[in-house]
């Protein structure tokens, strides 16, 4: 055995995030192995949280304090763990199976990577004192809440899920607000026009002002806040604040850097191995098959599974478990007008099917064989998920 493989089978599990990915592997392994080293490297506190609850807190008043549900301390004490915080990774050395951290190298004998996703950024002309605020994690919630004052108005960029939930819980929480996106209707990638119009509704008669089909443009700081400028002739918002929500992109500069196969995310098999076998992904960083699933229930399932290949890669125990998904129905945040979907798989010829009930919409889309393949639900349509849901087939079989 060469020094390298020497130290590095004496060298801990190596988890890179604490999100709810990296800390559900952590305690996923730590069920079937109770002394097996881990280590857990994030660049933010460590506290434990529901990034999910960031875009329904504003209106419930909760402040970041009380969304952490646990410390990075009281993690590393359930789990039994060692939890470095404020620690940035600047490479992977995959010959030396080390971390570099600043002077440092921190061996490990496997690697996970859940590392998550980051904001698109908008492109914005104008002044660069305007703050383009995004909430993707609770720091950034808690420099958005602390500027947020009673009164204030918010440009919401997006119309997307996250634009959407976070255009719901301002106005909920009494803060009037302004949408703005370049599509023609709201969740323009998730649910089609008819079963968006419902909600469109509810969040207009909640003071909601849609600017549909036109894009921001530039921004100018004012004693008062800042002025947006639309284009194509869309005019000028006065707001106090700007927050974008056009979307997340995965993290994979670390994972690009060491040579990983990456394609939107980094790519892994159905045991969540990258193309180093000693190297693993999950949550919103990684890509199986295709599919980058931004959502807790794959993570959960992931987690499982990988906790599985890695206890069994530690003790040369024979198993070979699989990652398989059943279809999973995404449910967005809008009390006000519930919204459930399940995409139809990408490539399968098909079409719409609506249908209006006095307060809400079905959408169901089959294929040339009258299949279902997918289905979008709003306002007390919802009520159909269940029986829809059970007649789709599954995400990765």
């Amino acid at each position: 055995m060469s020094q390298t493989d020497s130290s590095a089978s004496q060298a801990p599990l190596v988890i890179v995030g604490s999100g709810l990915a990296g800390y559900h592997v952590a305690r996923e392994v730590r069920q079937r192995d109770a002394e097996r080293p881990i280590m857990l490297v994030t660049q933010d506190s460590g506290d434990f949280y529901s990034k999910p609850l960031l875009s329904t807190a504003v209106a419930k008043q909760q402040t970041p304090e009380v969304l952490v549900q646990k410390t990075a301390g009281e993690m590393a004490a359930e789990l039994n763990l060692i939890v470095r915080t404020s620690t940035r990774v600047e490479s992977i050395d995959r010959v030396q199976r080390t971390l570099v951290i600043g002077h440092e190298r921190q061996p490990w004998s496997q690697l996970v990577l859940a590392t998550g996703a980051e904001p698109i950024r908008l492109p914005l002309a104008g002044s660069e004192s305007v703050l383009l605020h995004s909430v993707n994690d609770l720091d950034d919630y808690r420099c958005f809440r602390n500027k947020l004052k009673p009164g204030d108005r918010v440009a919401v960029l997006g119309a997307g899920l996250v634009g959407v939930e976070f255009a719901h819980d301002l106005s909920q929480g009494g803060y009037p607000v302004d949408l703005v996106a370049p599509e023609a209707h709201l969740l323009p990638r998730l649910i089609p026009a008819p079963v968006a119009a419902p909600l469109e509704q509810a969040l207009a008669e909640q003071g909601v002002r849609f600017h549909l089909g036109y894009s921001a443009e530039d921004a100018q700081a004012t004693a008062n806040g800042v002025t947006l400028g639309l284009c194509r002739g869309g005019g000028e918002l006065n707001v106090q604040h700007l927050l974008g929500a056009t979307g997340l992109k995965p993290r994979i500069r670390l994972a690009q850097a060491a040579g990983l196969h990456c394609e939107r995310g980094i790519c892994v098999d159905r045991q969540l191995r990258t193309s180093d076998p000693d190297i693993f992904a999950l949550g919103d960083c990684a890509e199986i098959e295709g599919l980058n699933l931004m959502y807790v229930q794959p993570l959960m399932a992931s987690a499982r599974i990988l906790a599985q290949v890695l206890t069994a890669m530690s003790s040369d125990v024979d198993e070979s478990p699989s990652l398989h998904l059943q279809a999973l129905p995404i449910l967005v945040k809008t009390a006000i007008c519930p919204i459930v979907a399940a995409l139809p798989p990408a490539g399968v010829d098909g079409r719409w099917h609506f249908e209006t009930l006095e307060q809400g919409v079905i959408g169901c889309y089959t294929d040339t064989r009258d299949t279902l393949q997918g289905f979008a639900l709003s306002g007390q349509a919802v009520r159909k998920k269940a029986q829809l849901t059970r007649q789709l087939p599954p995400l990765l079989a």
